[in-house]
């Protein structure tokens, strides 16, 4: 007999499965103490998850600085981009080698690959830490994000003015 599996909280939990860099190709289930997960999105080899408490947690490659931690070493387990905690994050997308976010400030932020633009920073370095996409201004509310392959798109809906 295996050890009694621990029941999944009440608030919720993160199931992985297939092929990731978080869990060695086996299914797995993990939850945070005292927070909810929300919202989550995966990329080409790189995972994000944004709490109910604004957190934005990353892990998987990061070859590109796709999970905006300020390096570029693959992260086996969630961890907090801390740069982003002040701001709580309300939804995040992520692309095949970039991550896109948005907070409750009305910012959207951006990081990892940019070769074909992706970011929206006006350039094609990449980034491993998330920058502020001044394209969008907070008169704008963002409904939703997404990221490709090497694109990017928002949906506003009314204006916050």
């Amino acid at each position: 007999m295996g050890e009694a599996e621990e029941p999944v909280p009440e608030s919720g939990a993160v199931f992985t499965f297939g092929k990731s860099k978080f869990a060695e190709n086996i299914p797995s289930k993990f939850w945070f103490k005292n927070d909810k997960p929300l919202y989550i999105s995966c990329g080409d080899e790189h995972t994000a998850i944004v709490t109910e408490n604004g957190k934005l947690y990353m892990f998987g490659s990061n070859n590109w600085g796709q999970l905006g931690l300020g390096t570029k070493n693959t992260i086996n387990k969630p961890t907090c981009v801390k740069a982003l905690k002040p701001e709580k994050v309300k939804l995040a997308a992520c692309g095949r080698n970039h991550t896109l976010v948005y907070t409750e400030r009305g910012h959207v932020y951006a990081a990892g690959g940019n070769s074909e633009g992706q970011l929206g920073l006006g350039d094609t370095e990449e980034r491993s830490t998330f920058h502020l996409i001044s394209f969008f201004t907070n008169q704008y509310k963002i409904k939703q994000l997404a990221a490709g392959s090497y694109t990017s798109a928002a949906l506003t809906g009314e204006s916050n003015s």
